[in-house]
């Protein structure tokens, strides 16, 4: 597997790691619908509210991590009908996305129990939050084949840039990780637009146990780590770490190192006493293999126990 795919995978992690969850999922979608018609409208029939995570193998292995995230829900207002709701995130162009979606969307999101019609309508988003402009769907439509198709796609797909997300929407929002997740992949590229936004930041962590805030900003940083440049994550993770101070919680790696510390120091105390303890007994075998007459080693063992008993 080449290099770009690996990375590419990797900090795709920190997505599934906030957004797997049904309700950051929701929330996620909710934040971007503020500001953005398009996923408003695909998702107005939608009950957020059913979201079910797909599992990792849906019906071809094959396909097997092509898309970050998929989940089914209930349309609006009850009914047995299921949609599938299909999350690909990009931190960069791709022109192969909406081949990519398209293969979850027509092959994978199946419902096997349905004989007479498996593929489940399935509504793609792709959320992006690269550093420059980008529409691959404006980009399809410029091509002679998709006048055949009546500029449209087999499947429901729309882009999401969180470059426009509502700060504001963030702060509002009923899931903070959600949230905190889209503020970092916000500013991912702009440090400076990003130490603007830290107050909104420190609100919304706010609303989090510490622990839980400490977990989530380690996995920003490992993520922020992944694809920006180095001068870039220096920034940023100055500006989440002065988030920390000033919130009072550590990192996962700083409470574990602690932890690890005090385990040492603990051995040693616990192996001081232990050698104070068993110190003198091996001084009078020492004594023994030297040669030195039992009888003064009884005498200096009952000097010890007299000294002892004090």
């Amino acid at each position: 597997m080449s290099q770009e795919k690996i990375r590419s995978r990797d900090h795709d992690g920190f997505f599934r790691y906030v957004y797997s969850i049904p309700k950051n999922a929701k929330a996620l979608l909710n934040i971007c619908s503020k500001n953005n018609s398009d996923l408003d409208r695909i998702l107005a029939g939608v009950n957020l509210d059913t979201l079910v995570r797909l599992p990792d193998t849906y019906s071809e292995v094959g396909e097997r991590g092509e898309a970050d995230i998929a989940f089914k829900a209930h349309l609006s207002g009850g009914g047995e009908i299921n949609v599938g709701i299909l999350l690909e995130h990009k931190s960069k162009q791709e022109k192969s996305v909406l081949n990519q979606v398209g293969r979850y969307a027509l092959r994978v999101i199946l419902d096997h129990e349905d004989e007479v019609f498996s593929w489940i309508p399935t509504k793609a988003i792709i959320i992006y939050n690269g550093p420059t402009g980008w529409d691959p769907l404006a980009e399809f439509r410029k091509k002679a084949r998709a006048k055949f198709q009546g500029n449209e796609l087999p499947f429901e797909c729309v882009l999401v840039n969180l470059g426009a997300a509502d700060d504001v929407a963030c702060v509002e929002s009923e899931s903070p990780a959600a949230a905190v997740g889209v503020m970092a992949m916000k500013y991912a590229f702009s440090p400076e637009g990003f130490k603007s936004a830290i107050p909104n930041v420190e609100t919304i962590l706010r609303k989090m146990p510490s622990a839980e805030q400490a977990t989530l900003v380690e996995k920003i940083v490992l993520y922020l780590g992944e694809y920006i440049d180095e001068s870039t994550v220096e920034e940023l993770q100055m500006a989440w770490k002065s988030i920390g101070q000033r919130m009072g919680f550590v990192s996962a790696g700083d409470a574990r190192r602690a932890a690890e510390k005090a385990g040492r120091e603990d051995g040693m105390k616990k192996g001081l006493e232990e050698g104070l303890e068993k110190g003198f007994d091996n001084a009078l075998e020492v004594m023994r293999k030297l040669g030195i007459p039992e009888e003064k080693i009884q005498e200096a063992k009952a000097m010890q126990e007299k000294a002892s008993s004090k």
